[in-house]
């Protein structure tokens, strides 16, 4: 699962795009609007701003835009930057690849041959789709229909 850190990035970059081009958008603006306590918001920010993904201006003007157009940011591109990975475990990450512990050899562990087929279908999905690209709600899990 993703962690609440990379939930609440994602959801903060969501409104962002949604608000692209009107100017600085306030934090508590942020926070409110998407259910993310305004200390945590802060560290969240501060890191996408230094990977260059969001610029801000401090003072009462103030507030934070994206640095690039929604349709130049994938969730691949979030998930990585927040998270490290897009893999489900360690042994199945492209980018911050680490052997698992207490596990059977890599060339013969087929968990791992099967996670790395899950995080490659995952990183198509996630790098395919950007902040500009309409997300259809689905209805909440006791809403949607048994599976057959």
């Amino acid at each position: 699962m993703l962690a609440q850190k990379t939930r609440y990035a994602i959801r903060a970059m969501q409104h962002l795009a949604d608000r692209h081009g009107q100017g600085p958008i306030q934090l508590t603006e942020i926070a409110e609007s998407q259910n993310i306590p305004a200390k945590f918001l802060t560290v969240i920010l501060s890191e996408l701003s230094r990977a260059g993904l969001i610029d801000s201006q401090r003072g009462k003007d103030g507030g934070y835009w994206l640095a690039l157009a929604p349709r130049e940011i994938s969730y691949g591109d979030l998930v990585r930057l927040v998270r490290g990975s897009v893999a489900l475990v360690p042994c199945a990450s492209r980018n911050a690849h680490e052997t698992c512990k207490n596990c059977v050899p890599e060339a013969e562990c087929r968990t791992r041959a099967l996670m790395l087929q899950v995080r490659d279908a995952t990183a198509e999905l996630l790098d395919g789709i950007s902040l500009s690209d309409p997300i259809e709600l689905a209805p909440p899990a006791w809403d949607a229909p048994e599976p057959s």
